[in-house]
């Protein structure tokens, strides 16, 4: 896809040099001081893209990729690698787009990329980190307005409003957000036995509808010596779908209907208090964050025969109740001029209620089913503790090391009456080695924790695939040692080239296990022992001046080969729902004089996999390419239009089936398409 954006890019320049499109002067990146690994992009080298907030300005950074958070155990993890004024977000539930959004372009002065010693303490998780520096203006605000059609011609609302300002010594801001989309996805599938003979086939349709709003806010002021910042969120979501699947025989005979509606809500209230404060010679920083969930579904599955009479009902209903308590200290202190120390204690609290109902009607009444691990209260208390420390001999080097370890105890209650104690050590060693002004390479080893997920801890029905997505309270936290090389290089002012190679070696991976007494068996996630990873990360920021006035090519792409042993099979295959390959090319161009630009965007995944003991689930997105042009014509507007999946790639999904279980011989494989279609995005956006 590089290569046709290039090509269309190319086509284009003559046209754009004919017209006399001046190629403009952009500014480049500030270099560095001396000893220092940050590169500082000002405000002026973001003028070209007439950026409106400064998520606008984060998507323009060469060499860098927003990252909302990592699935690894605790806050400083899982809230990103973008600070704000050089504070962290105190924040969980809400998304770092979302917070850069309240942010106008106006009041940014410069995004600054911290790398290697520069990113250590508490978010050495990222090798890079954006800055975003504001100027202590009076206040302003940005705003934008739009709206999508898809394939019901129904325009589906969006947009944001927000505001920054400052009462006295008071600064606040405030924001209001909200997304829909009204879509459609109809499909088809082929059913065949072992033998490749037809079953039947069955055709799908999928309208569904999704509305999302947040209301948020900060307040901040100087208080008890230091400075002290309160947040908050709400937010509700609604989702719905109705299915309906017609199956036919393989002459084409209608033979039965399913229609499976499904309906969930969640609703979520955050709010988070975080004080800083000199304290001695040190930098004192406690934060506290409470976040609230609150979910809820519905399914049914209704099936009837051709002449459209009852044959069975399913309904399930799910209620879940979330709870999140963070409290957090962390001192940091320069002991000289080329030692710093930053060390850290989290504690945590938290807690999930789920009461799951499944009746089953095949036409004397509904009765209910009892579904393992399903009516489940979790709860875990957990204690962090880290201490770093960067030693920098000179200007060109820096050494990092870090000790972590935690201790946690998870009980559980209802379906399951158990609990169990946790405790891990999390090492790290970071080399980093300044090339010229602005160019870097490092060498890591480290241990981590992931994330525990805890739904994977209770159980649902899949009504649609006709399987129990079952809970496991006996699954652990998956652990790995990782050793990385990386190297982030930056040239031509524009340019950069970010690539890190890595392996992980990985314990207890989180995979799918078989639970449940023989006839009565189901999947559930679970760890299946030691799985290898190599893999490769790069982020290319390539300017085109030289042949393309205001053209630009960006190109961010993951590649890697996980491999784990197949527990009942005994063979290496890839980790099950471990997504291997990713790659996103963008090209644009800034025709500045003619205050409009234009650009492509590709964004493919490769497939991913579900090894349930009987099932092999393969399943792909579909590719995506968009085109969009935006115009700042019409000042101080900018219109912008996108037309998306113009390839109109369907969604790829392939269900082999096995009797008894993997080991036996195919009984039957299901292979469907499901189709997106197009649709058009449009907005207007704005500052005041």
């Amino acid at each position: 896809m590089n290569k046709v954006a290039a090509l269309i890019a190319l086509a284009m320049a003559p046209a754009a040099r004919a017209q006399g499109v001046p190629v403009p002067d952009v500014p480049t990146a500030q270099a560095p001081s001396a000893g220092e690994a940050r590169v500082a992009y000002d405000a002026a080298f973001y003028a070209q893209f007439s950026p409106r907030t400064a998520l606008d300005m984060i998507g323009r950074t060469p060499g860098f990729t927003l990252a909302e958070g990592a699935e690894r155990r605790g806050f400083s993890g899982a809230v990103g690698n973008v600070l704000i004024d050089g504070e962290r977000a105190i924040a969980k539930s809400q998304t770092l787009a979302d917070i850069l959004q309240r942010i106008p372009a106006a009041q940014v002065v410069r995004i600054e990329l911290l790398r290697g010693a520069q990113a250590a303490g508490d978010a050495s998780g990222f090798a890079i980190i954006a800055n975003v520096v504001r100027t202590h203006s009076a206040g302003g605000g940005a705003w934008s307005l739009g709206y999508e059609i898809a394939q019901q011609h129904a325009p589906a609302p969006n947009g944001f409003l927000a505001w920054n300002g400052r009462i006295g010594t008071t600064d606040y801001g405030l924001g209001l957000n909200g997304y829909s989309l009204l879509r459609e996805l109809p499909g088809d599938r082929e059913i065949v036995d072992g033998s490749g003979a037809p079953i039947a086939t069955r055709i799908e349709t999928s309208p569904r509808s999704f509305f999302e709003i947040a209301v948020n806010g900060e307040v901040g002021r100087q208080v008890l010596g230091g400075r002290s910042r309160l947040t908050g969120q709400a937010y509700r979501s609604h989702y719905h779908q109705d299915n309906a699947l017609l199956t036919f025989s393989p002459a084409g005979m209608r033979t039965e209907r399913e229609l499976d509606p499904f309906t969930e809500n969640k609703r979520t209230l955050e709010a988070g208090l975080e004080h800083e404060r000199r304290l001695g010679g040190s930098d004192l920083n406690l934060a506290a964050l409470v976040t609230r969930t609150r979910y809820d579904s519905a399914v049914e599955s209704l099936r009837s025969d051709a002449d459209d009479s009852f044959i069975s009902r399913f309904t399930q209903t799910i209620e879940r109740e979330n709870g999140e308590t963070i409290l957090r200290a962390t001192l940091a202190r320069d002991l000289s001029p080329r030692h710093r120390i930053e060390a850290g204690v989290e504690g945590a609290l938290n807690t999930q209620d789920q009461a799951l109902v499944l009746t089953f009607d095949f036409g004397t009444g509904p009765f209910p089913i009892p579904v393992p691990n399903s009516n489940l209260k979790v709860e875990e208390l957990r204690g962090d503790a880290y201490v770093v420390h960067t030693w920098r001999p000179d200007s060109r080097w820096s050494l990092e090391t870090r000790l972590a370890g935690e201790l946690s105890n998870l009980s559980f209650s209802g379906d399951a009456s158990q609990s169990v104690s946790l405790s891990y050590l999390k090492p790290s060693i970071q080399i980093t080695r300044n090339l010229g002004g602005q160019n870097q390479v490092r060498a890591r080893l480290f241990r981590d924790v992931s994330q525990l997920d805890f739904t994977d801890f209770v159980s649902r029905a899949s009504l649609s695939d006709d399987i129990i997505e079952g809970g496991n309270p006996d699954l652990r936290p998956q652990t790995s040692w990782q050793a990385e090389i990386a190297a982030d290089l930056r040239f031509g002012g524009q340019g950069a080239l970010s690539v890190t190679a890595y392996r992980q070696w990985i314990s207890d991976t989180v995979d799918l296990v078989t639970l449940g007494p023989p006839g009565a068996r189901f999947d559930a996630p679970g760890n299946i022992g030691d799985a290898r990873v190599w893999g490769m990360d790069v982020s290319l920021t390539l300017p085109l001046q030289r042949i393309i006035p205001g053209g630009s090519l960006t190109v961010d792409g993951t590649w890697r080969d996980a491999r784990v042993t197949d527990p009942l099979t005994g063979a290496r295959r890839i980790i099950s729902d471990y997504e291997e390959d990713e790659l996103t090319v963008e090209f644009r161009q800034d025709l500045t004089a003619r205050r409009f630009a234009w650009g492509l965007k590709y964004e493919v995944e490769s497939a991913e996999f579900l090894y349930r003991f009987n099932e092999i689930d393969r399943s792909r997105d579909a590719p995506n390419l968009e085109a969009w042009i935006e115009t700042t014509a019409l000042q101080p507007l900018k219109l912008r239009l996108t037309l998306v999946s113009l390839l109109s790639t369907p969604e790829r999904r392939e269900r082999t089936f096995f009797t008894p279980d993997r080991t036996g011989a195919i009984d039957r494989i299901e292979r469907s398409e499901q189709h997106p279609g197009q649709w058009l995005l449009m907005s207007v956006s704005g500052n005041f």
